[in-house]
């Protein structure tokens, strides 16, 4: 597993406003049990188009140990929950 940037939440600072959610457009946001989470890192390109729409500062990128991110297979994963 290769080292990149990701996103990374506080859970501490999150309200679970959801305010992130619909600025990210690889959908890797979502709300459970009233906070925002990461869903997968495979889904988190590590722009951090989110970040700027989290009120709370709770968002920050981070350089860790991650999945690549490849946007083929966040598409088939997508496409295959929309099917359903």
């Amino acid at each position: 597993m290769a080292t990149r940037k990701i996103i990374k939440i506080d859970e501490e600072k999150c309200n679970g406003c959801g305010l992130c959610i619909p600025n990210c457009p690889e959908g890797a946001l979502q709300i459970i049990d009233g906070k925002v989470r990461l869903i997968s890192d495979l889904f988190c390109d590590g722009l951090g188009a989110c970040i700027g729409h989290c009120p709370e500062g709770a968002i920050a990128i981070e350089e860790r140990e991650a999945e690549a991110y490849d946007e083929k297979r966040l598409w088939r994963t997508l496409l295959s929950r929309v099917r359903m």
